[in-house]
């Protein structure tokens, strides 16, 4: 699968995303992920179209805050900028793995299916900076599905960014597979997602909207995942609905 992310100088990513994209057992993982969710559960895309948008979005995050001083490999570990976007990436690419076995607690099953292929991606690096970003890969995998929080810049990146493959669309298999709840309603509801200089903060999210609804989605599983981060001082969310009416989404719901 070609992820077509513009990695502009940074040449070990670049390099990383080009092994990542020829790795056949990946690719099954994703496939076998998805046979889980949508096939098994009514639930949305945890497969490859999905890792693709959200490494797309993760990783233009991470330029936008860029400036942003938090713990991470830079702070903690003095290594270049280009190794927190290596670990954004390989979070993308490997925290729904654990799909396969089963919705609860895939966060768990993918960070131990995730080392061994994370010795496979990094197998050309040294020792010292394989084990590194590994570590800071698996607590970015735990703390995206669990009560435990983000604790380094690129965890919070990547948490933020796997909430906002959000745009409409992206909900409709469940809601045409009759799961009609507050959560397959409001995705629907989500037509756009917009990424923005900001003017107080770095970073400014436009939601747009075309019923009232997506209101959910934005504040109880975005907003969610913001404050979770500590990412809240340095993004704005701003979700509008579209036009003078409000698009409906459903004729009648009975219990």
């Amino acid at each position: 699968m070609k992820f077509n992310i513009p990695t502009r100088e940074n040449q070990k990513l670049r390099k990383l995303i080009e092994k990542v994209e020829g790795m056949k057992e990946l690719e099954t993982l994703w496939h076998c992920s998805n046979i889980t969710a949508i096939d098994r559960m009514g639930y949305t895309d945890h497969g490859p179209v999905h890792v693709r948008i959200i490494s797309n979005i993760a990783l233009k995050l991470a330029r936008m805050l860029e400036s942003v001083e938090m713990h991470g490999v830079e702070k903690d570990y003095k290594l270049p900028s280009e190794y927190s976007k290596i670990i954004i990436f390989l979070s993308c690419i490997l925290h729904d793995i654990g799909m396969v076995v089963q919705r609860e607690k895939h966060e768990i099953y993918a960070a131990v299916m995730a080392y061994p292929l994370l010795e496979k991606i990094l197998s050309d690096y040294p020792v010292e900076e394989r084990v590194i970003i590994t570590s800071e890969v698996l607590h970015a995998i735990v703390s995206h599905y669990s009560e435990g929080k983000p604790l380094t810049k690129e965890a919070a990146i990547f948490c933020i960014a796997d909430a906002l493959d959000m745009e409409k669309g992206r909900a409709r298999i469940p809601f045409d597979a009759g799961k009609v709840d507050i959560h397959s309603v409001s995705a629907l509801a989500i037509d756009q997602v917009e990424f923005l200089k900001g003017d107080k903060k770095p970073v400014t999210i436009k939601i747009k909207m075309s019923n009232s609804a997506g209101i959910f989605q934005v504040d109880e599983l975005l907003g969610s995942r913001i404050r979770r981060s500590g990412m809240g001082q340095y993004i704005d969310v701003i979700a509008e609905i579209e036009g003078e009416t409000e698009k409906k989404i459903l004729k009648k719901f009975e219990l």
